[in-house]
């Protein structure tokens, strides 16, 4: 019995060893994945928006002023690695923009992060009223 429980052990501790090494990313897949994500249509993540890249329509809407950091994160639970955009505005922290980067991406979700205010879109569309909340401050 002892046997069979170091066994039972072992084989669970490899296996957990060999998921952690399949959802690891390397730099060169994450980049990938951006870049499809930056040049998936607009129109395919939200069907209100138009026909230009994702990442031309995100810098329409937040501006030329706006800093966006484009990072893969690996989420607890989700099969697909998440692509974020974080934009900032004037250096602080202000909309989070998460895609699922799967063979034809999809859109995860739209927060305002920031100190004293928060707030969650359940459309991409909403993106322009998330931009005025961020640059206007907490109501």
């Amino acid at each position: 019995m002892k046997h069979f429980l170091t066994s039972v052990v072992l084989c669970l501790a490899l296996c957990s060893v060999l998921v952690s090494a399949q959802t690891t990313i390397s730099n060169n897949d994450a980049a990938k994945l951006i870049s499809r994500v930056k040049q998936t249509p607009a129109s395919q993540l939200d069907s209100a928006l138009p026909q230009m890249t994702f990442e031309k329509w995100v810098v329409s809407q937040v501006g030329k002023d706006a800093a966006i950091d484009w990072a893969v994160r690996n989420a607890d639970g989700q099969r697909a690695p998440l692509i974020e955009a974080d934009v900032s505005f004037q250096g602080r922290p202000g909309i989070v923009i998460m895609i699922a980067g799967t063979l034809e991406p999809t859109f995860r979700s739209l927060e305002l992060v920031r100190a004293g205010d928060a707030a969650e879109w359940s459309r991409l569309r909403e993106l322009p009223e998330a931009v005025r909340r961020a640059k206007d401050g907490p109501k």
